[in-house]
Formats: C-alpha cells, sequence, structure tokens
C-alpha cells in the first residue's frame, strides 16, 4: 500500500473542522473527495477483491434495538457479515433484540457501556428513555473511558456469551482514539474504527496504531469532512441527503472501487427503513465478488495477517 501522507494546508483543514472547513469542503467536494481517494493506488487488493464495503450499525438508542431484528433480516440478502456498534446498558435491558445480531452471524463491537453524550434532540429526535448519558466522552477522564470500554466488554460476555474484538468511540468524529489504544490492548479489543477519514494518518486507509488496526470511517462525496451516516443524511441541517442516501451511498460504492479503495460506514438502525437502498443492491450485484463485504472482525484479521511479521 503507499505511504500517502498529506501535509500542509490542506492536511490542517481536513483535520480540523469548524463551519469555514465544513463550507470549503461543500464547495469544492470534488477535489476533497479526490484528496481522500489518493490514498488508496487503485491496485490494493482487498482479501483479493478490488474494494471492500464494512457495512456496520451504531446501536445507539433503544429505538434502534427496537429495529434490530428487522435488520438482521435484511442483510441475509447481502451475503456478507454486517458490525454492530452495542452499548452495554441497553445490551442488559434488551439481551433477546442483540441475540438476534449473533444469531444471525453478525458482530457485535464494543460502543462504551452507557455511550457518553447521548441526548435527546428535540425536532428531531426524541427517546422513549429519559436516563441517556450527557456527559461528553472527552470530557471523562482516561480512567472512565476505559472503564466504560471494559464495562461494556464484560456485560457483553456475560449477558451473550460473545468476547467483542474491536471498538468504535462514542461520537467518533469528534474524539482523539490514540490514548484509548493501550486500553483497547488490555481489553484484547484487537482494532479501532473510532477515526473520520480525513483526521486518519493516511485518510482513508487502515493503519496499525501498534497492535491496534485503525479502520478509517469513510465521509459524504458531497460533503467530504461528514460522515456519511443516517444523522448526517436525514438529519444534519435539515437532511442533506433525506430523499436521496441511497443515491450517495452508491455513488460512494462507485467511488471507491474505481479507487480500489474501502466504504466504511455506519447506519442507525431506526433510521434505515426511511432509505430507499435499492441503488446500493444495484450497485452490489453490478460489482459481485469484486467487492468484499465483510465484518471488521474479519476484516481487521486479514489486515493484521498482512502487516504484522
Amino acid at each position: 500500500m503507499p505511504g500517502y501522507e498529506p501535509s500542509g494546508l490542506r492536511m490542517r483543514v481536513m483535520r480540523h473542522g469548524g463551519r469555514g472547513a465544513q463550507l470549503a469542503s461543500h464547495l469544492l467536494a470534488g477535489w476533497f473527495t479526490s484528496r481522500l481517494e489518493a490514498a488508496f493506488d487503485g491496485e490494493t487488493r482487498w482479501n483479493g477483491r478490488r474494494s471492500c464495503l464494512l457495512l456496520s450499525f451504531d446501536v445507539d438508542f433503544p429505538e434502534d434495538v427496537d429495529a434490530l431484528p428487522q435488520i438482521v433480516d435484511q442483510l441475509s440478502a447481502l451475503n456478507g457479515r454486517a458490525s454492530f456498534a452495542v452499548v452495554g446498558r441497553w445490551v442488559e435491558d434488551y439481551p433477546d433484540e442483540h441475540r438476534a445480531i449473533v444469531e444471525g452471524g453478525h458482530e457485535l463491537v464494543n460502543h462504551s457501556y452507557s455511550h457518553p453524550e447521548l441526548v435527546n434532540a428535540p425536532g428531531r429526535f426524541v427517546s422513549r428513555r429519559e436516563d441517556l448519558n450527557d456527559r461528553k466522552w472527552e470530557a471523562l477522564s482516561i480512567e472512565e473511558r476505559g472503564a466504560e470500554i471494559e464495562r461494556c466488554q464484560r456485560v457483553v460476555a456475560e449477558t451473550l456469551g460473545v468476547t467483542m474484538t474491536g471498538f468504535r468511540a462514542p461520537h467518533f468524529g469528534n474524539v482523539d482514539p490514540r490514548p484509548l489504544y493501550p486500553i483497547l490492548n488490555n481489553l484484547n479489543l484487537h482494532y479501532s474504527t473510532s477515526m473520520l477519514a480525513p483526521r486518519g494518518r493516511k485518510l482513508g486507509l487502515p493503519v496499525m496504531e501498534g497492535d491496534v488496526v485503525e479502520i478509517p470511517v469513510s465521509t459524504c462525496p458531497l460533503h467530504p469532512l461528514s460522515s456519511l451516516d443516517t444523522w448526517h443524511g436525514l438529519y444534519a441541517h435539515g437532511g442533506w441527503h433525506k430523499d436521496n442516501f441511497g443515491e450517495i451511498l452508491s455513488k460512494r460504492l462507485h467511488t471507491a472501487h474505481a479507487s480500489g479503495g474501502i466504504t466504511n460506514i455506519y447506519l442507525d438502525p431506526k433510521d434505515v427503513g426511511r432509505i430507499d437502498m435499492t441503488p446500493v443492491s444495484e450497485v452490489l450485484a453490478t460489482l459481485g465478488d469484486d467487492c468484499w463485504v465483510t465484518s471488521y472482525h474479519e476484516f481487521a484479521s486479514w489486515f493484521r495477517s498482512e502487516h504484522v511479521r
């Protein structure tokens, strides 16, 4: 893989958000996206395939839990495994719904015990539960963050009999996961997907951070400093892509295939029913076996085998 290391003004703009940077990325979307895709060389093979889709779901709210059985049923048509970032306290409260993920052959990912900075947003979404954690993840001490990760790991093992191998930080786009890598190592968590591609050391390329694989999350082709997720598509600024999210995602899959890259996205289960995924299914059918649809665990295991000697 290429040793692409962006520097100078471009990297400073990509690494730091702010309204000015977001506006620039929107107005110059093609330029920003081409810089992100330049990290891929078009020749890299992902376990023998030209491109790769890592599809995940963040089970943040109880309303996301409600949608799990339907999501698992829909995924059977993809013939690939997906990953579900789960919150420990919801696993305790709703074990059967989370068990459906495991029984469907999919992966569980550590997403902390209580998901700090989980709040209701009147006018957008309000949960039926009021006992949410509004403390900011970055405001927690490193010991408190470690306790959140460890407790989620323990709860999932005790409740579902599953030992998770990876982690996603709550509100990952605004946090720095690097201080967490020693904690992940101590808990035998072998990968993290807690970095937005523009902030990644090699942009969208997965990298080894010590013994941890960091798998950056893909951005929106039209807003390259924002994650291509359902919050961005359906809620931010009134919903950037509430009418064409499936088309934007299919465009992202085409772009990744052209660059020999990765599409790493997450969706909120409660909102999947609002998306027309037909364009995505059509693209995946066209790409066929040349697009590797897999889980984070399988991807990280393959990546480590290629890069750890």
